[in-house]
């Protein structure tokens, strides 16, 4: 493919590829790096697509899985929790863990501390899964939970320290 046929394709495509990034971009990685992703996946499916009467179809079905591989990585690597304040718990760090995991420890009954604690050293919901003989939807389902409980607690600590400054 020319120079030429790859502007045309990805100013063709660009919609998507926009899209796509600003629906993962909170997930952990930059929208430029997403949208970047997105523009790798565009080039890299349009040769590998038989019929380019089905081009759009095939692509919009394929860039969103590419992205949001791209975002989970960049979260899975990152070792962020965006959810949480670390400064919100400075009182509670315990040195041996990290100030979530601590925090989720103390929260959370035996199989929910350890799905927080394979998503803390970078499994999948699909790895934490097999390991522990479940769902992928009821990983998901109990990960849910626990940013939950771990907000709740986030909320009360918060009204705490509020309580004791007035």
């Amino acid at each position: 493919m020319s120079e030429r046929q790859h502007e045309k394709v990805l100013k063709a495509f660009r919609p998507l590829v926009e899209a796509t990034a600003r629906r993962y971009e909170g997930k952990g990685a930059l929208y430029e790096d997403l949208v970047q992703e997105g523009y790798l996946a565009v080039l890299d499916l349009y040769p590998r697509c038989s019929d380019k009467d089905y081009l759009a179809k095939y692509l919009k079905d394929r860039v969103p899985a590419r992205v949001r591989s791209a975002a989970r990585r960049e979260w899975r690597f990152s070792g962020r929790c965006e959810e949480f304040d670390p400064e919100e718990y400075r009182g509670a760090f315990h040195p041996e863990f990290p100030w979530t995991l601590w925090v989720a420890e103390k929260l959370l009954n035996e199989r929910d501390r350890e799905i927080a604690r394979m998503v803390y050293s970078g499994h999948t919901q699909k790895e934490i899964a097999e390991k522990l003989g479940l769902t992928q939807q009821a990983v998901s389902s109990r990960l849910s939970r626990i940013r939950e409980v771990l907000k709740q607690e986030q909320k009360k600590e918060r009204l705490s320290k509020s309580g004791n400054s007035s």
